[in-house]
């Protein structure tokens, strides 16, 4: 199940592989109206009809789905209609992978790489679809073993020009790689470069902050859940701590707060935490804990470009607005003084009538009392009195 952008249809599929080999693979695909709950388009059919493009739903409409020969592995662009699909190596090694970029409905192929000796391939897209990265696993010339490097696709450049990153050090491994949210590497070729290197590092994901700037390099399962909040821009470590046995890490959608969790992969420390800026704020235990997701944020009202002029001049920004929040406090704290003083007139108002009333009943609480002037203290003869009280007694033998 998922979401199709922007959030307004839901997408539904289910594949039912028979036991027996001769029967149909069948395939069962809806697309719903988040907002009505209509189906929109709905498909039911084998699984050979699916690869080329079904007929129900909307009859006008056809299928963006198409069979690609061997394809392996493929991903959406986050923010066009472009298929990123990855082909690996036919007829033993005559005919070379192939890495396309693919235009949706109209199969228009952007851009295509021819790759060689491949062992696996990964696809990543950066979260505004600006850029791709592929990373290529390839056999050195003995086959016994391999080596990482990356084809960089920009993809918004006349003709997508591609950019080819490899490791000094080929006995280097690529554990994790995750691009920088709403990040801009660059504009032409030989938009890449190395900005530092962090050796001894107990990480094994990379988890960025939605906003970008901030990335949390986080040693899981086997590191235990060692995490370090570093500053990409800053190029510096801000805090380094650690959530045993951690199994999930969630920024939130603001990218303040972030969560890491252990949930029913282990039986034991199962729960929450919540963090900002490396400060751990927040910490609950919860048996049977199995997944945690923040509430979406909706989308911004500011343009990009508003957002990144604010975020240059943040700063600026941030002395206006503390300067109207300190106004603000003070228009606050001399309306708190109003109304203490409102307070406390009312109060002295309340003591002044008792008093009057008290001095206005005075003979007639005399007459009452035989005449007696019992306002007066001096009348009064006070007397201290000592109780004792036999509350318990015990008897202990000694020898």
């Amino acid at each position: 199940m998922r979401y199709a952008h922007p959030q307004k249809y839901i997408v539904t599929y289910s594949s039912h592989e028979p036991s027996n080999p001769h029967d149909t693979h069948t395939v069962v695909l809806n697309v719903f109206d988040v907002r009505t709950g209509k189906v929109m388009r709905d498909f039911k059919g084998s699984m050979d009809e699916f690869s080329v493009g079904g007929a129900g739903g909307v009859s006008w409409v056809s299928w963006p789905v198409f069979r690609w020969g061997g394809g392996k592995d493929n991903n959406w662009s986050p923010a066009d209609p472009i298929l990123a699909l990855f082909v690996p190596e036919l007829g033993g090694g005559n005919q070379p992978a192939r890495v396309s970029l693919v235009q949706i409905p109209s199969k228009e192929e952007l851009r295509q790489k021819n790759l060689f000796s491949v062992s696996d391939c990964k696809i990543y897209w950066q979260s505004n679809g600006d850029y791709l990265a592929v990373k290529v696993d390839r056999y050195t010339k003995t086959k016994k073993s391999t080596y990482t490097g990356f084809e960089l696709f920009p993809i918004k450049e006349r003709d997508i020009p591609i950019e080819v990153l490899e490791l000094e050090n080929k006995n280097d491994k690529i554990i994790a790689f995750a691009w920088e949210p709403k990040g801009h590497s660059g504009s032409n070729t030989g938009w890449v470069s190395k900005l530092t290197t962090l050796k001894g590092k107990q990480a094994n994901s990379l988890f960025w902050s939605p906003a970008g700037r901030y990335i949390i390099l986080a040693g899981l399962k086997g590191f235990n859940g060692q995490l370090e909040f570093y500053n990409v821009d800053e190029l510096e470590t801000m805090a380094t701590a650690e959530h045993f046995m951690a199994t999930d890490i969630e920024w939130d959608p603001t990218g303040r707060y972030v969560a890491t969790s252990v949930t029913t992969v282990h039986e034991i420390e199962n729960g929450f935490s919540i963090w900002s800026n490396g400060k751990l704020l927040y910490r609950i235990l919860k048996d049977h804990f199995f997944q945690f997701l923040w509430r979406p944020r909706p989308p911004s009202f500011l343009s990009p470009e508003k957002e990144e002029e604010i975020a240059k001049n943040l700063k600026k920004y941030s002395k206006k607005y503390e300067a109207e929040d300190q106004d603000v406090s003070m228009l606050l704290s001399e309306q708190d003084r109003e109304k203490r003083k409102m307070l406390k007139a009312e109060w002295e108002r309340w003591v002044n009538d008792w008093k009057w009333w008290h001095e206005e009943e005075e003979a007639e609480r005399q007459r009452l009392r035989d005449g007696e002037a019992s306002d007066e203290e001096e009348e009064y003869l006070a007397k201290e009195v000592e109780v004792e009280e036999l509350l318990d007694v015990s008897e202990e033998v000694l020898f």
